[in-house]
């Protein structure tokens, strides 16, 4: 029992001295701040958690989540590709507003509609046939996708085949 509450107060005199520390140097403000706010109470967290010895728990969600997160890893090199398709239904969405726009009022450039299928270089029309159809079956609104994403996937092939 002593030494719980020996490591309970050691945590919070380590919790004490940091947040001191941090606003000693100059209080940070909007995001860093709460950055700096959220390391600390979670320390903290961890700190008391431990000398309870109820950390346990949270190393066996840790331990379910890690199989999950070994196959999660693999979408992240999609995360840019949609990032630019999001933005490109941004730009749709403010023109159908009649907001301008940035967009090239012609369409998609053939480097934009390299960028949508994720090609690079010359394609041949084999390569954007193959990259629009391996897309289109991820992103197709029947599979959980919009009809926004099919359409951009949709043009940008028809522009690149009409140039290619």
């Amino acid at each position: 029992m002593i030494v719980i509450v020996l490591a309970a107060l050691l945590t919070a005199v380590a919790f004490v001295m940091l947040t001191r520390l941090l606003w000693l140097r100059g209080r940070p403000s909007g995001p860093q701040g709460l950055i700096v706010l959220a390391a600390v109470v979670l320390i903290a967290g961890l700190g008391v958690l431990t000398a309870t010895g109820r950390l346990h728990w949270l190393a066996a969600v840790g331990a379910a989540i890690v199989p999950f997160l070994k196959r999660s890893l693999g979408l992240l090199r999609w995360l840019p590709w949609i990032r630019n398709l999001y933005q490109r239904r941004n730009q749709f969405q403010q023109n159908a507003r009649g907001q301008q726009t940035q967009h090239s009022p012609g369409g998609l450039t053939r480097a934009e509609a390299k960028d949508v299928l994720g090609l690079s270089g010359n394609p041949s029309r084999e390569e954007i046939i193959a990259a629009h159809r391996k897309l289109i079956q991820k992103l197709h609104p029947d599979r959980g996708g919009t009809n926004y994403l099919a359409q951009q996937l949709n043009e940008a092939k028809r522009v690149l085949l009409e140039k290619a």
